[in-house]
């Protein structure tokens, strides 16, 4: 995909310009200047399409005196967990492929330095940047998207394409954006070859990579993994519209209780999930446990918010089946009251609980390996996968040993 802006007209030279005399400086014929967008599948691909088509004209009003053309490709990105020599690595073999004058890298990898989520980072010398989908959070992400792109461009690459043409801008801090936006601030680089990062700093950085994470996990896609606790949620939901004595324990339990309930129904059925399919991860070493406790954080919510999403449907699909089943008749009589909607909403709750509650039994009839690849994204999934890679190389080590010994 590629866009592009025409350049703004110079207008002619004042008059007390030096006569016209020969010159071979750049800025004597139109400056083109390519700008690569090499983004992850899946949804950087998404953003970085939408971005693309965004940028000439914002790049055309803040950088103007050239023509600004915005390309984009799509991974997959190799990248390691710190995604700092690769970035440089890639992004240097794809200008020599694609004939960029810089690469903006965007990815759904998470970064941190030290507790700090990474937004971005940039090589100025090399002309490569990268960009972090999950430390943008979980809403407006083509906006975050852009304005990191555009500071990337203003405070480095930018300078890199225009090299001898103007002097470099001063790598200031972008302004915050709304009273409950993180701080975000730039830091020193301790990796060659990459000038500095974007970094957002505090609680709320951090809350905000873990919603980013969240959404790249995309919680919604456990429900087709879920088809057979799916199943058996169902069938305890159904007992419960078929037993009265269900319908005078869910009015009589009251709106408090009845909500309790349902919040330990989801519980139970996150916590077998979780455990059942072995979510939760070990740190391996002292250094990772931040890192691990970010990823299990991840995971949790990523769990919890799919069982929601269950808990949703069933009741909704427990109510219709109360109103059709249920003559409002028998439910009157047996709860001694006049039954409206709100009993019949009291014995859906309450059944779809029950039925939650034999889901999470059911979970256990559920392939681990599809649990898993609905609740995490591609990225979580190579980690993980490297992490038991080097798990058993090292059980292999201890056993060759041993064997030696």
């Amino acid at each position: 995909m590629t866009s592009t802006v025409p350049r703004p007209d110079e207008g002619a030279r004042p008059e007390t310009d030096a006569p016209d005399a020969p010159s071979d400086t750049p800025s004597d014929t139109p400056s083109v200047r390519t700008i690569g967008l090499l983004a992850d599948p899946g949804l950087p691909t998404k953003l970085a399409a939408q971005v693309a088509a965004d940028l000439p004209d914002l790049l055309a009003a803040r950088l103007p005196g050239r023509t600004w053309r915005v390309e984009t490709a799509e991974g997959p990105v190799g990248l390691d967990a710190e995604g700092l020599l690769p970035m440089l690595r890639t992004g240097c073999e794809r200008q020599r492929r694609h004939g960029w004058d810089i690469v903006v890298i965007v990815t759904d990898l998470p970064r941190r330095a030290g507790t700090e989520p990474l937004v971005s980072d940039f090589g100025s010398d090399d002309g490569v940047g990268l960009v972090s989908v999950p430390a943008l959070g979980a809403v407006a992400l083509r906006r975050r998207l852009r304005a990191a792109v555009l500071d990337l461009l203003e405070h480095g690459l930018a300078d890199h394409a225009a090299r001898g043409e103007r002097p470099a801008r001063p790598h200031a801090v972008p302004p915050r954006r709304g009273v409950l936006a993180p701080p975000i601030c730039r830091i020193a680089s301790d990796h060659e070859g990459i000038d500095s990062h974007l970094a957002l700093r505090g609680p709320r950085g951090r809350l905000r990579l873990l919603a980013g994470m969240v959404r790249s996990n995309r919680p919604w896609r456990l429900l087709p993994s879920l088809s057979t606790p799916l199943a058996a949620a169902a069938a305890g939901a159904a007992f419960g519209i078929f037993y009265s004595n269900i319908w005078e324990l869910a009015w009589t339990a009251g709106p408090g209780r009845l909500a309790l309930i349902g919040l330990l129904a989801v519980a139970a059925m996150s916590t077998w999930l979780v455990a059942d399919n072995g979510l939760w991860e070990h740190p391996r070493s002292r250094r990772l446990r931040a890192e691990v406790r970010l990823y299990n954080a991840a995971t949790t919510v990523t769990i919890v918010l799919g069982v929601v999403f269950l808990y949703a449907l069933l009741l909704a699909l427990t109510g219709a089946a109360a109103a059709v089943v249920i003559p409002p008749e028998s439910l009157a009589q047996t709860l001694g009251r006049p039954a409206g909607p709100a009993a019949y909403l009291a014995v859906a709750w309450m059944a779809t609980s029950m039925g939650i509650v034999a889901g999470a039994l059911g979970s256990g009839l559920t392939s681990p390996e599809d649990v898993r690849a609905a609740a995490y994204s591609t990225r979580e999934q190579q980690r993980r996968a490297r992490l038991d890679r080097e798990d058993d190389r090292a059980a292999e080590g201890e056993q060759a040993a041993d064997e030696a010994a």
